[in-house]
């Protein structure tokens, strides 16, 4: 048995988990066939992984079910257990004192580049760059903090300049938004505006895919066609977010699992991540089927309370069913584990519709602004950035981030230095969208049609959050 840095008294108790949890097995006629016993540390919580030995075992079933998981729980004095399966399948025995989720998570406000999606179990901000989110399946029945959710992103991808293109139902998610500029092409409502909306999706692909071919360089992703057109005095491309709200109910009446709807939406999925296009799969209830169409194109799925077992089963988010009617915004993923997501006041997007820009500028953002139009006839430049204290690392990496979202661009007639650009003047004095990423699409596509040991194996719990509420 090898020492870590926790108490003697825990490893003791860690030691009298590894001989109770076996006897729980056999009383159930089961084989305890534990190849490895781990203490681990991480995010300042204590865990100890049973590590089974899955060779071994017949029928995964018999120790996976919700029933032994309880029973294991009950025989620890009512510690939290969890199955792990990311690397084979262990039970995980949280030794600290579990952790509480809020009840709310106000939303703190943009943060650049990346996507704000609410408070983990440690009471870390789950915060992930955009060029990393992916797709997500977001589930949940009315009143779970579904459409709070999705106007969240939508929120966050208009405050960064992204393009959007959204499909609402019932009206009901994002109706503040309709005729807004960023949209490039009116919110969908019936499964015929939907398909439509895909299928212009499918064209954006088709579009980008064509502006890739004609740079040098054969960029994979946006970013590294945006750094390319960057350099050649081009502007960037931004990103596009596309929401497909009520997408179960929508591909049933669409053909089903083999419809139009859901084979495009499929194409979407696999196309879209290359040229910086994030597909939001919605729904109150999710099929086997539909579900299937879409698996391998998710990255995560965010499950907030929903109607029944069967579909916690159906999108692999089995205690979302158990999440209590009281905790909107309380969602399980299979990704990052139990997620607290920010709250986004309504009213925030609602003068969206109306003409405010969202958060487009931070404090820091519009004391930098306001600094070049006063000082230096708007140059931006390393230099500039150096002389008011700014370090030459900080400078380049401003620089890069402001280039891809429009902001500042060479100026050939000014010693090739960065000024504003027409696009950010136009935020800053009019307070209106001015040549969005929707508008700079539609100009541009003119152009183109044994013992107990310290390690860290990794945690990836996949059930049992009810410590959490």
């Amino acid at each position: 048995m090898t020492e870590m840095h926790v108490s003697k008294g825990r490893l003791r108790e860690a030691e009298g988990i590894a001989r109770r949890v076996p006897e729980v097995l056999r009383r159930r006629g089961l084989q305890p066939t534990f190849s490895d016993w781990l203490l681990t540390e991480a995010n300042g919580l204590t865990w100890l992984f049973g590590v089974l030995d899955v060779g071994r075992i017949a029928r995964l079933e018999q120790y996976t079910s919700d029933d032994l998981v309880h029973h294991i729980s009950t025989a620890l004095g009512g510690r939290a257990v969890y199955i792990s399966n990311t690397s084979g399948l262990r039970y995980a025995v949280l030794l600290s004192a579990p952790p509480r989720l809020p009840r709310q998570a106000t939303f703190p406000g943009v943060r650049r580049g990346h996507a704000l999606l609410g408070v983990r179990h440690t009471g870390a901000t789950l915060s992930v760059p955009w060029e990393r989110l992916g797709h997500l399946l977001v589930a949940g029945k009315t009143g779970s903090g579904k459409s709070s959710f999705l106007r969240l992103l939508g929120y966050q991808a208009l405050s960064e300049g992204h393009a959007l293109l959204l499909a609402d139902r019932d009206n009901a998610t994002f109706p503040m938004l309709a005729g807004h500029p960023s949209l490039l092409s009116p919110i969908a409502h019936t499964p015929p505006e939907v398909i439509a909306l895909v299928e212009r999706a499918l064209g954006e692909c088709d579009h980008r895919s064509a502006l890739y071919s004609q740079v040098a360089g054969f960029p994979e992703k946006l970013e590294e066609y945006n750094a390319i057109v960057i350099q050649d005095g081009e502007p960037p491309l931004p990103r596009l977010l596309v929401v497909l709200d009520e997408f179960n109910a929508t591909v049933l009446e669409s053909g089903g699992a083999k419809g139009a709807l859901a084979k495009s939406a499929a194409e979407l999925g696999w196309r879209g991540r290359k040229f910086g296009i994030h597909l939001i799969f919605a729904a109150q209830d999710f099929t086997k089927a539909v579900v299937g169409q879409v698996r391998d194109q998710v990255a995560a799925t965010v499950c907030f309370r929903v109607n029944n077992a069967a579909v916690a089963r159906n999108v692999s988010c089995p205690d979302a069913a158990r999440i209590p009617e009281q905790r909107p915004g309380l969602a399980v993923t299979d990704r990052w584990g139990a997620l607290q997501a920010f709250y986004l006041d309504k009213r925030l997007l609602i003068e969206v519709g109306q003409g405010k820009l969202a958060d487009s500028f931070t404090a820091s953002e519009r004391a930098l602004v306001s600094r070049a139009l006063d000082e230096t006839e708007g140059r931006m430049s390393i230099p500039v950035l150096i002389a008011w204290g700014m370090s030459a690392k900080r400078a380049r990496n401003l620089l890069k981030a402001w280039e891809l979202r429009g902001w500042v661009a060479k100026d050939a007639q000014r010693q090739n230095a960065r000024y504003l650009t027409p696009k950010l003047r136009d935020l800053w004095a009019n307070g209106q969208a001015g040549q969005t990423g929707a508008n700079a699409l539609r100009s541009r596509q003119t152009e183109f049609g044994g013992g107990i040991k310290p390690k860290n194996p990794g945690i990836g719990l996949a059930r049992h959050y009810s410590h959490v509420l």
